[in-house]
């Protein structure tokens, strides 16, 4: 038996506008000249963090009536899942583990998906749990009890402890779905759980232990409850209580979105959430506030659960999320069951299914296709797997266009991108640069389309450029060839003194080595409208690809001081909307200032 399991209101990321993470990247043409060629940078000198042991997650679910099945365990095996939840989302708060039962009219729990049954299938593909207790309906030392028995008797080794699901949904603030027996409040929620983090690392200190907080700018994010005895918001009265003892906070989230374009967008409020959420954490939980971690253990796309752009969404929000400091992130869920049956822009059909596979199940007259059948979203979760294993090192990659994403991470044999291009319709050349690393073939390419809906193997990848194709995700591996190229540490770029007329400008330009090395034999980069082109410069060379330009030095300035400035100018003729120059980049480099 299969049920979908919970509502999607809260926690709900409705949120207005947040900055988008400085992450977003270009692709590459095959050696194409074409005119919208998109620019993609990488400094594979930039450190953004390290991939972690449990990134790449997805729920899964007592309820579940394919949780079994080897099809399905092979499929989190095939796309590199690291981290598994369980037992369900608010089925969690009314579990008992040591029956594997669930409160009567609260959820099902098939006989055969018991703590044990899970815990095999953790094993088998090398996941790490992440186990929610029973909070709502639960005691301290039946959590204690399920600690003592993964670890102590059984030797599991189940490091990380969620302490309730979405507990601020007992009606504290009006809307009730999760089952909870307690007083209501954060105070209420702060003072019990105190009790849970001391009986449960009593059983077993190595664990780690989560406390639930509220997403933020998202319902019911800055809420006061005084009617149950609160004198400050849940994630204020949290932090303060439990702050020193807690190692990691969940948040849930669950972007909403009225279109694909809309969907493509939502990873953009991530660096905002994630950031603001850190900032509480270090206002409110003391010495110990550097320690704790942030984990998203429930999200999905909200909309078109089984469209293309699902997937596209998957990647770009998961990576979204690692370049933040997130360590774990869970997709909800591994089979959820068909809702909402719609027709997609591509033809296709979208169950409403946040399942990664197919539960088979049919909404109406409509059915699934066979159970542990693929949806898109999973090779989202595969593209991620395939690209950030746990213990890459994440750099800086930049684009040109924000129709395309791109990201990089370092690895022990070289260096690996993952792109995606949100273009429903059009086929987008991009361009491929380098600093810090120096690229010798491609040993793997990767790509998942609307018009082929696998991610599977291609062909002929060059590591300067190739041509994404229309809502496409593409993960390429390259061999190192060994001393990168010299790269500046960083520039800044200001523009001044210029001079249109219909048809056409002038742009002056100086650009500021503000490195600790001289950048010799240096490269300027900059993109302009597929309608321009450059007809003459100054104290620099010009050539032109599509919209990419490059300047190299004239036999006078070949090398820029640490420190120095090089000025440089252009005339640009333009058939269109004059528009100039948005960004710079030196040596690959892309600079501040403009």
């Amino acid at each position: 038996m299969h049920r979908k399991s919970r509502r999607r209101v809260v926690f709900a990321a409705g949120v207005a506008t947040v900055l988008a993470l400085p992450i977003a990247g270009l692709l590459v043409t095959q050696g194409a000249d074409a005119s919208n060629t998109v620019a993609i940078n990488v400094n594979a000198s930039q450190n953004l963090g390290i991939v972690p042991s449990i990134a790449n997650g997805v729920n899964t679910a007592t309820f579940d009536g394919h949780l079994n099945d080897s099809a399905a365990t092979a499929a989190l095996a095939g796309a590199g899942v690291d981290a598994l939840r369980y037992p369900g989302g608010s089925t969690a708060d009314a579990y008992r583990w040591q029956t594997n039962t669930t409160v009567d009219g609260l959820g099902y729990a098939n006989p055969a998906n018991g703590f044990d049954d899970f815990m095999g299938i953790a094993r088998k593909i090398g996941a790490s749990p992440v186990i929610t207790v029973n909070y709502g309906s639960g005691t301290a030392a039946e959590a204690a009890a399920w600690v003592r028995y993964a670890n102590v008797t059984k030797h599991y080794g189940v490091k990380y402890w969620e302490l309730g699901n979405e507990i601020p949904g007992d009606g504290t603030y009006g809307s009730m779905w999760e089952h909870n027996l307690k007083p209501k409040g954060a105070t209420a929620y702060a003072n019990n759980i105190a009790d849970y983090i001391t009986e449960m690392k009593a059983a077993d200190p190595s664990i780690k232990v989560g406390a639930v907080l509220t997403l933020h700018n998202s319902w019911p994010d800055g809420l006061v409850a005084s009617k149950y005895g609160d004198t400050a918001d849940w994630n204020t009265t949290v932090l303060k209580k439990d702050g020193p003892k807690l190692d990691f906070v969940i948040l849930h989230y669950y972007p909403t979105s009225k279109s694909e374009a809309d969907l493509l967008t939502q990873y953009r409020t991530i660096a905002s959430i994630v950031q603001a959420t850190r900032a509480e954490i270090t206002k409110y939980a003391g010495s110990n506030a550097a320690k704790i971690q942030i984990m998203i253990t429930e999200t999905d796309a909200g909309f078109e659960s089984d469209s293309v752009p699902a997937a596209l969404y998957t990647a770009d929000s998961y990576m979204t999320f690692l370049q933040n400091k997130v360590q774990n992130i869970d997709w909800w869920d591994e089979h959820n069951g068909p809702s909402n049956i719609t027709t997609l822009p591509d033809g296709s059909t979208d169950y409403g299914d946040g399942g990664i596979l197919s539960a088979g199940g049919c909404a109406g007259s409509v059915c699934e296709p066979a159970a542990n059948t693929p949806f898109p979203a999973y090779y989202g979760l595969k593209a991620v797997g395939a690209f950030a294993a746990p213990g890459a090192r994440m750099v800086r990659a930049t684009t040109s266009n924000s129709t395309v994403t791109a990201y990089a991470v370092r690895t022990s044999s070289g260096l690996n991108l993952l792109l995606v291009n949100h273009s429903a319709k059009t086929s987008e050349p991009v361009s491929i640069s380098y600093a810090g690393f120096n690229p010798a073939n491609v040993t793997s390419a990767q790509q998942f389309s609307e018009a082929n809906k696998k991610l599977q193997q291609i062909p002929g990848v060059k590591a300067h450029g190739l041509t994404l194709p229309a809502y496409s995700i593409t993960v390429l591996k390259l061999a190192n060839a060994g001393a990168a190229p010299i790269a500046a540490t960083s520039c800044t770029v200001t523009t001044g003194n210029s001079v249109s007329w219909r048809g056409g400008y002038t742009e002056n330009v100086r650009i500021t080595n503000t490195g600790s090395k001289a950048a010799s034999a240096w490269k300027v980069t900059f993109g302009l409208p597929a309608h321009e082109r450059l007809t003459a410069s100054w104290n620099a060379t010009h050539t032109q690809r599509g919209n990419l330009v490059t300047l190299r030095p004239v036999d006078y300035d070949r090398t820029i001081a640490a420190g120095a400035t090089l000025p440089f100018g252009f005339t640009a003729s333009d058939s269109g909307t004059a528009a100039r120059p948005t960004w710079y980049a030196l040596n690959g480099v892309r600079c501040n200032g403009h």
